[in-house]
């Protein structure tokens, strides 16, 4: 028997190989079968099922699609096809408890119609066929209804496409942003569709024909998100792929627009790629995205009743003096007095235009109402010109608007000129794969621009360029050491890039070494049987003289050769080379003490490193000692002394300290329960994710609180731990030995640290995990490649921070060094000095100088870089940063929403070693 899932709810259905017809054991529906021929295959359409099921209809059809191009004659999978194109889910009928279908993509093609529809009739069998046409029946009904339902529907305007609630169910910021879109387009006059008030009064299981009907009349979509992940969910994927399909059949008369904010434009869909975004949290965005719907859906005035109101009050005696003042002081620049008398006029005639002309003036300092289009930024957020465009005439309006639509087109011209030097000078610099690849997608950012496109072109090819040089300079280098696995490693990496310089010619080459090696390895083989034989010859004779030494072999093999290995291994131990010692006592395997000699040697090259000042190698050294002597309370006496640890750190949502008592307090979002922290003790460090904290304890263990998704906070059975960190979504430990655990999500590898040894300080970002070694270089591990191998030529480093997608190193002089993102300049540290600490957000860089004070690079939004004085330690977060004064109190700028920044009232936070020394 096989088993297959059940397509309608998941569960098994048991089946003889070849049938094409079966019955779920959970539901009890009997259905159509595929083609299962093999493992592979019903592994692909249990996936598939799996994202039809979940109403990921696109996945699933990508997937069918790899099924039927694999096999054409499969009617399961034709049949599958239509079941994403209009949408199926199947539901429980609480009458008959019987799965029935709904539509969730209702088409004005009939499904009787579709080519898929009949491709699975055409290969069915009787038994498929009739189970596919008594659905297809069932399925036409349903969508009869909907068109009928539709079709009496008002056509809309625009469509508002955005991810209401979050995985915990909580109101997500892009509803906000929706919400008074909506109410700023209703307010302009359009019809718009917005699903939290539009389908506020509908039935759950009734919504599709009204989103039929409104991705089919509407104009515009507008698709807001705030998270990569909100652009790609389930429902708002639905909507938006659908009308994508809509634009490209409607000949331009149809438009999508991407609107985001708080996010990287380019984590945007890639099917946005040819869009234009928005970016909301740009000055004037909301009058731009107005403008530009009402030339889309061709409405020259709004549709709800405004009164129009004529520009000047000709007939009203009383006002034209005061106008003709008001518009004298804006010529003498007496801005103040210009908006009092506009004041007045309004008193007089509240909808005067060219009173509020007068007052926009007068707030943009201009004399002359033509000198509006020279204001550095645009005054489309202002009221008075909301006001003019209100109350003012088509030619004072269009006239203003012209003039806004000069100063968007002036700022755009700058920005990108700034970005196209910028990217520029980065190509001219630029000797790397990835600094070509860098500057490329500077380029793209602008694509259009100048010979932006061009250039872009230019880089990829040099990209290309350093990679093949790069990998022929690799090929080259195992040539060098002549054995067949170089050998082979180098004809791999000269395959790769055939053509390539003299690859083809060198892969020759190999060949012909790999022959020689061989020729001479046959011409050893041949002379070392002949030499055998001959050994075979005399094997007689010698027996019996083996015979007679067997036993005096044995003696010295037992007894006197490893007694005095024994006795010269203890002389280089009692001479001080320890490290020849212990080579030579694990070569004993176990003779006598030599494993306790072995544990002996390694505390006294401890001793050795302390005695010479070495106090991170003698820290690493007794820890790797264990429960020798005191080895184990030496190793943690060593790192209390010189682990620079966390006694402040703070995530996205909430901040926590560690106070002198060793008691944690904490402040902000605690959803999660990343907060419950105030029952911990015994605490010597602590660290914070976006949704968990971490804490480590005087004993070496760590206990954690908060969201264990990933299993971050997986870390009770840790011991022998002397430091911590954390990012969103992995955790990592550092033990008194030199080596790193960790535990949580390792997507991008950024959990692959068993192999560390030497390191005395770690750091974490968004999928990468950095180690700071005792000789000041540094190691890193997880996806992001350019933040990886970037850090590998480090030389002279104390310290090491991470962000979200960039990592910074504090050099022994003071300075500071960093590689990764740079898109808000969260990289441009290389003149700092003085600097004694580092931190990270997720795409801004804060250092702490000798003095107290803090200097800052990258985006300040929400004024997080805002700087301090008197302060001995900082830490960062997405939105926020705290730092801890020398009095032990705490100092926090930026975000607020969850309370993350009230921290005013602590006090006595133990202070960091760096802080106690100084």
């Amino acid at each position: 028997m096989s088993t297959f899932k059940c397509k309608m709810c998941g569960g098994e259905i048991e089946f003889e190989q070849g049938a094409t017809v079966g019955v779920c054991d959970s539901c009890g529906t009997k259905q159509t079968l595929p083609r299962l021929d093999d493992d592979r295959k019903a592994n692909l359409y249990d996936r598939a099922n799996h994202f039809r099921r979940n109403n990921d209809f696109d996945k699933a059809m990508g997937i069918y699609e790899q099924i039927l191009n694999e096999d054409g004659t499969d009617a399961e999978t034709y049949w599958s096809l239509v079941l994403c194109r209009y949408g199926i889910e199947y539901v429980e009928d609480p009458a008959t408890h019987k799965r029935v279908p709904t539509v969730n993509r209702a088409q004005y093609t009939s499904i009787f119609d579709d080519d898929d529809y009949k491709s699975a009739l055409k290969y069915a069998d009787g038994y498929q066929r009739s189970i596919y046409e008594e659905e297809a029946k069932a399925i036409n009904e349903i969508q009869k209804g909907i068109l009928e339902i539709s079709q009496k529907e008002e056509p809309f305007d625009v469509f508002i496409c955005y991810k209401e609630t979050d995985n915990s169910g909580r109101r997500t910021p892009d509803s906000v942003l929706a919400n008074d879109l909506y109410h700023q387009l209703t307010q302009e006059g359009f019809k718009v569709f917005f699903s939290g008030i539009t389908l506020e009064d509908k039935l759950g299981t009734a919504y599709e024909p009204y989103i039929f009907a409104a991705l089919n009349s509407a104009k515009v979509m507008v698709v807001i998100g705030t998270k990569p992940e909100h652009f790609n969910a389930v429902w708002v994927k639905n909507e938006w792929s659908r009308y994508l399909a809509l634009v490209k059949k409607s000949g331009g008369k149809k438009v999508l627009i991407p609107a985001y904010r708080d996010m990287d434009p380019y984590d945007l869909p890639e099917e946005f790629s040819h869009l234009l975004a928005q970016d909301m949290s740009k000055l004037g965005f909301m009058q731009d995205l107005i403008r530009g719907i009402r030339k889309i859906a061709s409405v020259d005035e709004p549709k709800a009743a405004v009164k129009e109101t004529v520009v000047v009050n000709s007939g009203s005696s009383s006002v034209e003096p005061l106008l003709k003042r008001a518009f004298m002081f804006l010529e003498d620049r007496e801005w103040e007095e210009a908006d009092k008398y506009c004041e007045k006029v309004l008193d007089i005639d509240p909808e005067n235009a060219k009173a509020y002309l007068g007052k926009l003036m007068a707030e943009c300092c201009v004399r002359r109402k033509e000198d509006l289009k020279d204001c550095r930024e645009s005054f489309d957020d202002s009221s008075n010109f909301e006001k003019v465009v209100r109350f003012g005439d088509k030619q004072l309006v269009d006239e203003l608007e012209s003039y806004s639509d000069h100063i968007f087109e002036r700022n755009e011209l700058n920005r990108k000129t700034k970005i196209y030097n910028e990217a520029t000078a980065n190509m001219n610099s630029a000797n790397t794969e990835e600094k070509f690849k860098a500057a490329a997608n500077k380029f793209e950012s602008i694509h259009g621009f100048k010979d932006a496109d061009e250039k872009r072109r230019q880089c990829l090819e040099k990209a290309e360029e350093s990679r093949n040089n790069a990998v022929y300079d690799s090929a080259i280098k195992d040539m060098s050491v002549d054995t067949i696995k170089y050998y082979e490693d180098a004809i791999g990496r000269f395959e790769s890039i055939r053509g390539w310089r003299d690859a083809d010619q060198k892969i020759i080459e190999c060949r012909d070494g790999i022959a020689g090696i061989k020729k001479q390895e046959e011409a050893k083989r041949i002379a070392a049987q002949k030499a055998a034989e001959k050994k075979k010859r005399i094997l007689s004779i010698a027996i019996s003289a083996v015979i007679a030494v067997v036993a005096f072999v044995l003696v010295l093999i037992k007894v006197i050769i490893p007694n005095s290995k024994y006795n010269a291994a203890v002389e280089l131990m009692e001479s001080g080379k320890y490290q020849d010692a212990i080579v030579a006592f694990e070569e004993m395997n176990g003779y006598k003490d030599s494993a306790k000699k072995i544990d002996e040697c390694e505390y006294q090259k401890a001793l050795s490193f302390y005695e010479n000042g070495e106090y991170k190698n003698a820290a690493i050294a007794f820890g790797g000692v264990g429960d020798h002597k005191d080895a184990r309370e030496r190793s943690f006496a060593l790192w209390n002394d010189i682990a620079e640890r966390q006694t402040i750190d703070c995530s996205g949502g909430h901040t926590v300290g560690l106070k002198s008592d060793g008691t944690v307090v904490a402040a902000g979002d605690n959803e999660d329960g990343q907060c419950n922290v105030s029952d911990w003790t015994d605490v010597v460090a602590i660290a914070c994710g976006d949704w968990h904290t971490v804490g480590l304890k005087s004993d070496g263990t760590v206990v954690a609180a908060g969201n264990n998704k990933y299993g971050r906070c997986n870390v009770s059975d840790w011991t022998d731990v002397v430091a911590i960190a954390c990012s969103g979504g992995h955790t990592v430990g550092l033990k008194s030995d030199g080596t790193v655990v960790a535990a949580g999500d390792n997507e991008d590898g950024q959990c692959d640290v068993s192999d560390w040894t030497d390191v005395v300080a770690i750091a974490c970002g968004g999928g990468h995990t950095v180690g700071l070694k005792s000789d000041g270089t540094v190691v890193a591990a997880g996806g992001n490649g350019y933040v990886k191998f970037g850090v590998s030529d480090w030389t002279n480093i104390v310290a090491v921070a991470c962000g979200y997608d960039h990592t910074v190193g504090l050099k022994s002089d003071g300075t500071v060094v960093a590689v990764g993102d740079n898109i808000y300049g969260q990289c441009d540290v290389s003149d700092w000095t003085d600097v004694v600490a580092i931190a990270c957000g997720s795409d801004y860089t804060v250092g702490l100088k000798s003095d107290g004070t803090v200097v800052a690079a990258g985006y300040n939004g929400t004024g997080r870089c805002d700087v301090y004085t008197d302060v001995v330690a900082i830490a960062c977060s997405a939105w926020h940063m705290v730092g801890l004064k020398s009095d032990g109190t705490v100092v926090a700028a930026g975000d607020n929403e969850d309370g993350q920044c009230d921290v005013s009232d602590w006090t006595n936070i133990k202070l960091p070693n760096s802080a106690k020394q100084g």
